[in-house]
């Protein structure tokens, strides 16, 4: 691994150590250094969220590049980089000073190996953004050496230390990162909350990489999609539905907190199934199996004909339509009635086969939706409507009475 990174500073008055008030173990630099120096820097585990390139930030920066180069350490605050230490040589006979750059001892774990997860943080802990500018930068920068009056940016660049004695790394990059709203979820994620969920959902075979799990992620879904739904399936809490509809936010603290949050790994078992039946009850309906009267599917107000098939990906539901969720997300927790506790593990397990039951009640879970739609006022009110969620948890109430009966039958 590489351990080191040597920097040069063109100026001796471009750089200055500052002792910290309270720790001497922690040290800060603060530098003013060429683009060309900054990319020599890694991203490193330490930044929250990765860079949105369409952002309105990010374009402002490229245009103040490309526009007034010399501007640019004065409108941007710059990148903050946590290190393992850093030292600086004396002046040169040129004035110019050159900086190494530690981020781990030997022996230590390789933070650059994005599968270590509780590495300690090093890297880019703010500025991710300005980072992603500065490369960008770099790979075109001959043509732009090549406009008339233009020259290499300066950026401000603040070096710390990642020893301190009352403050973690953590800390440190969760503190520069709220001041710039970064969503709660992004912070969890940077906490490595989600693992728990990632496993489960890995070791039943499903791609997480579908999941965007921070701000900017690309991914089909949001992991505040993922927990909302499997809150709805939350032993002894049936009237949960139409709150969490209402509030991700909600479903979220109730993952955190560890209070619940073995609650939401009870389902690991059902997980897939249950988190996204929303899109098997969509692909269902957009088939035309299963189904007997659901030529009007397409023109109801809560459905988005699509131009061409959609394949969920790691599911492989295969859909015509969009289903909002406000249709999908009561008929989905209304399956919730066919969980059962497993007394010996104590995790959730379905009591009959969940696919036969659905195909079994395709047609009055449609007819729940469409009367129900007929009278809500607005299409989140059929989403957080409790009467609408009741209809659809009796159909499927009924189902699991007659096929428990059906399977004592067929043993006496």
């Amino acid at each position: 691994m590489n351990t080191l990174i040597a920097l040069r500073v063109s100026d001796a008055d471009f750089c200055k150590r500052i002792k910290d008030p309270f720790d001497p173990s922690l040290h800060h630099l603060e530098t003013l250094l060429p683009f060309s120096e900054v990319n020599k820097l890694v991203p490193g585990n330490a930044n929250v969220r990765k860079p949105k390139e369409s952002s309105k930030p990010y374009r402002k920066m490229i245009e103040t590049v490309e526009k007034n180069p010399r501007a640019f350490h004065i409108k941007n605050r710059g990148i903050t980089f946590i290190c393992a230490a850093f030292d600086l040589t004396q002046p040169n006979a040129g004035g110019s000073r050159h900086l190494n750059v530690h981020l781990e001892k030997d022996d230590d774990v390789d933070v650059l190996d994005a599968d270590v997860m509780d590495a300690r943080k090093v890297g880019i802990g703010d500025g991710g953004h300005t980072f992603a500018v500065i490369s960008d930068t770099v790979a075109r920068i001959d043509a732009l050496k090549a406009i008339e009056g233009w020259t290499e940016p300066y950026v401000r660049v603040r070096f710390m230390t990642s020893k301190a004695a009352y403050v973690s790394p953590e800390e440190m990059v969760e503190a520069l990162n709220t001041s710039t709203q970064v969503k709660e979820h992004t912070m969890d994620e940077y906490r490595n909350e989600f693992q728990p969920l990632k496993d489960i959902l890995t070791d039943h075979g499903f791609d997480i990489s579908s999941i965007s799990f921070r701000e900017n992620d690309a991914g089909t879904w949001d992991v505040r999609d993922i927990v909302q739904r499997l809150g709805c399936f939350l032993k002894d809490k049936p009237a949960l539905g139409p709150q969490l509809y209402k509030s991700k936010g909600k479903a979220l603290k109730m993952y955190i907190d560890q209070k619940t949050r073995d609650e939401f790994l009870a389902l690991a078992d059902v997980m897939v199934d249950v988190a996204f039946l929303p899109e098997y009850i969509e692909s269902q309906f957009s088939s035309k199996e299963n189904m007997k009267a659901r030529n009007r599917f397409g023109g109801l107000g809560v459905v988005d004909q699509l131009k061409d098939d959609l394949t969920y990906p790691s599911l492989g539901y295969k859909t015509r339509h969009r289903l909002d969720l406000a249709a999908s997300l009561p008929l989905a927790g209304a399956f919730r009635e066919l969980l059962q506790v497993d007394p010996k593990t104590g995790r959730l397990g379905w009591i009959v086969d969940w696919k036969q039951a659905f195909k079994r009640t395709a047609d009055d879970l449609y007819k729940a939706l469409v009367n129900n739609l007929a009278v809500a006022k607005s299409v989140s009110s059929l989403g957080s409507d409790p009467a609408y969620w009741t209809t659809a948890a009796n159909v499927i109430l009924r189902i699991k009475s007659e096929m428990l009966q059906e399977r004592l039958a067929s043993t006496t």
